[in-house]
């Protein structure tokens, strides 16, 4: 993780912060979808409700003519992993004004999905593509020891 990119992770942890603050435009509301648009062409990311209607904007300058908003660079589709997984390493998505299911999608300007970042349920988990990584061969080995013990 590079320095500049800590501080585009702090910059954007202090603005959902503020979101979820009592005199927030979200505050008393239920959102079960957040949509995330990292228009890296003026560098900046817009929060989207679940009607689509926007929530709030945050200026990255360090996003800045790195990509579009079609097409986000790299390095903000990973501040904005990053950022969902610390967050929710803490218990943020936890709070009342996000309902279950809930779920943060990073999209284009059309609502077009780039990327689930995060879906959460109370009886459903979501595991992500490199958690499971490796998770076959770690399987057969087990069960070919188990097996083997059998006989």
């Amino acid at each position: 993780m590079s320095h500049s990119n800590e501080r585009e992770l702090q910059l954007l942890r202090k603005h959902l912060l503020a979101l979820v603050s009592e005199e927030s435009p979200i505050a008393g509301r239920s959102i079960n979808d957040l949509f995330l648009q990292a228009d890296c062409d003026t560098g900046v990311l817009r929060l989207f409700d679940d009607e689509d209607q926007e929530i709030s904007h945050v200026p990255v300058f360090a996003w800045a003519e790195t990509g579009s908003a079609e097409v986000p660079s790299e390095e903000a589709v990973e501040t904005l992993r990053e950022l969902v997984t610390r967050l929710e390493q803490k218990g943020f998505w936890d709070r009342d004004c996000f309902a279950r299911p809930f779920s943060i999608e990073l999209v284009r300007p059309d609502f077009t999905v780039i990327e689930e970042l995060l879906f959460l349920d109370e009886d459903l988990i979501k595991l992500d593509a490199p958690l499971l990584e490796g998770l076959n061969e770690e399987l057969d080995k087990f069960l070919g020891e188990l097996l083997a013990d059998l006989k």
